[in-house]
């Protein structure tokens, strides 16, 4: 049986918090409840989790340091909070999920959230104007890049449209790389994100076209935080 990502949910409002653990468990993951992060150092060395879903009532403003410290640079803190409050005490590496919160925006922020938490992205994403491409002959649209990854996006496909591991063409900066499949999550609207990870052990020529593509590609803007 495949082994599920465990995510720790600290919320005081009962409806939200059974919300959030339905949501998660339909979703693929093992949702851990917790009633607060009093014991949370503790928690993590007999209840180990990926990452942390929390209310920013439990998450004043100076513990967040102490917070991150515990959970460790590869486990994404995840806070729930009204628009406007506490906004400036939440530091760019938490990514902020905005209060009323939606199915499809919050297992999106997870996914993100998630993937961007583990070690495999190393240098800096840029914003593309999403690029036209394509996957395997399935037309795509590529939204960021980095040296060692891109994230898609996907209209009027379904999630089977998106193998494990596929060849990304950019056309336009004749680019033709292999990409590993990291994530897929739905923002709505019938549109599918989809975060890769260039495969290594290609042609030079396939590696020095992507290198390329990622100095020289058009952009709108580097990207310093999560997206929520």
């Amino acid at each position: 049986m495949p082994v599920l990502e465990r995510i720790g949910v600290a919320c005081p409002i009962p409806g939200e918090r059974a919300a959030f653990l339905e949501w998660l468990s339909a979703a693929g993951y093992e949702p851990v409840p917790m009633l607060d992060l009093d014991s949370l150092a503790r928690d993590l060395s007999t209840r180990p989790i990926e990452a942390l879903i929390t209310d920013v009532a439990l998450v004043p403003a100076v513990e967040l340091p102490r917070l991150i410290r515990i959970l460790g640079a590869n486990r994404p803190l995840i806070v729930v909070g009204e628009a406007g409050k506490a906004l400036e005490a939440v530091p760019r590496d938490v990514t902020w999920i905005e209060r009323p919160v939606t199915r499809d925006n919050f297992l999106l922020s997870v996914a993100l959230a998630l993937a961007e938490g583990r070690p495999a992205r190393r240098s800096p994403r840029k914003r593309v104007p999403r690029l036209m491409s394509q996957i395997d002959g399935v037309s795509a649209k590529v939204m960021d890049v980095s040296s060692e990854g891109v994230r898609l996006e996907v209209t009027g496909a379904a999630p089977s449209a998106l193998p494990p591991y596929f060849t990304l063409k950019v056309n336009a900066f004749g680019v033709a790389t292999r990409v590993k499949r990291v994530w897929v999550a739905s923002p709505g609207q019938g549109s599918l994100w989809c975060g890769g990870i260039i495969e290594r052990g290609q042609p030079a020529r396939a590696e020095a076209s992507w290198l390329r593509f990622v100095d020289t590609a058009p952009t709108t803007g580097d990207i310093t935080m999560r997206p929520s």
